[in-house]
């Protein structure tokens, strides 16, 4: 069963429309048009940790000692709702007491009585809160990668920016280009490599190997001190 189902057994009163609402999956409540909780499903007490009791009957702004008085919310309820039929997936952030924060999508459709007089609202919760985390993770890693992979581009630039053309041939230029395109490939592996006490020697060696023929263009210049600890 779908929501449509749903909704149009709740506009037909059905008996069994309690039944029903604790069947679907994501939290669910059925609030009157003065916004009093008349149904929630097992969904709703299971993910928002509250009880029955303390739910049915309460109007939605006191739930939970006022946990769910959210300004998207009152937004939505107040503004939104009265001016269409229905909202689908209208992004809700909000940080509970006890369970902390949580990203929510919420549908509301208003659903008529047969009497054409009163109304009632379905409010559908889907909790993305884990989706919501993995994406951000995503991006954060792929804004990372984005950053090296310039950086990298920048590195290969310069690189054959740096190698000499003059009185050579084209042979002559791919071999020296890649040369140090392979030393800077060498010593990021042994960067992140378990090299040893002797890894920053060698790490030095393999950066500066295809330059070695031209001793001028090494240029090493004094820095701050560090003191490197020995891994146990």
């Amino acid at each position: 069963m779908d929501l449509e189902d749903l909704y149009r057994i709740l506009r037909t009163g059905h008996v069994q429309a309690q039944g029903i609402v604790d069947t679907v999956s994501d939290p669910m409540l059925v609030l009157d048009s003065a916004l009093t909780v008349q149904s929630a499903n097992r969904a709703f007490f299971r993910t928002f940790a509250v009880e029955r009791y303390d739910t049915i009957g309460q109007h939605l702004y006191d739930l939970g000692n006022g946990q769910w008085d959210i300004p998207e919310l009152r937004h939505l309820l107040g503004e939104v709702i009265p001016k269409s039929s229905a909202v689908i997936d209208y992004k809700v952030e909000h940080d509970f007491p006890h369970i902390g924060k949580k990203v929510m999508l919420l549908t509301a459709r208003t659903v008529f009585n047969p009497d054409n007089v009163s109304h009632l609202m379905l409010l559908s919760i889907v909790d993305i809160t884990d989706r919501s985390r993995k994406e951000a993770e995503f991006e954060a890693v792929f804004g990372e990668l984005r950053h090296r992979l310039k950086n990298l581009l920048g590195l290969v630039r310069a690189l054959a920016n740096q190698t000499r053309t003059e009185g050579i041939s084209a042979e002559e230029y791919r071999t020296a280009f890649l040369g140090r395109l392979q030393a800077v490939v060498d010593a990021n592996d042994l960067a992140f490599s378990d090299h040893g006490e002797d890894g920053l020697e060698a790490l030095a060696a393999r950066a500066t190997k295809p330059f070695q023929t031209a001793p001028e263009t090494i240029i090493i210049e004094p820095g701050p001190s560090v003191t490197l600890a020995s891994r146990r």
